[in-house]
């Protein structure tokens, strides 16, 4: 299943080690606009059970960071995300116009 981003997101790194080829303290893109990415809907436990450390999470959705999917809760998925039904939609509309 696959997501297509509306706007680039982008991360501080905060690791002693580059990511992207950003080193410490320089922001790195995580997510790019115009781009499909895959996700996966996270298990009940990390949906919201008891654990504060998992509370929320809506997706884990794969990043520019090759092998690494990061998790993002609703209100940051509708901002930076939106589902291909919903472009489909959005473009039909458009057409309509």
């Amino acid at each position: 299943m696959k997501v297509y981003c509306k706007r680039t997101v982008f991360r501080k790194n905060n690791n002693a080690y580059p990511i992207n080829g950003k080193d410490y303290g320089e922001n790195y893109v995580e997510w790019e606009r115009g781009k499909f990415y895959n996700f996966r809907i996270p298990d009940d436990y990390e949906r919201g059970g008891n654990s504060e450390m998992f509370s929320g999470i809506y997706y884990y959705i794969e990043t520019e960071v090759e092998g690494v999917s990061s998790p993002i809760k609703e209100k940051e998925f509708r901002k930076y995300f939106m589902d291909v039904d919903e472009l489909r939609n959005d473009k039909i509309n458009e057409i309509l116009k």
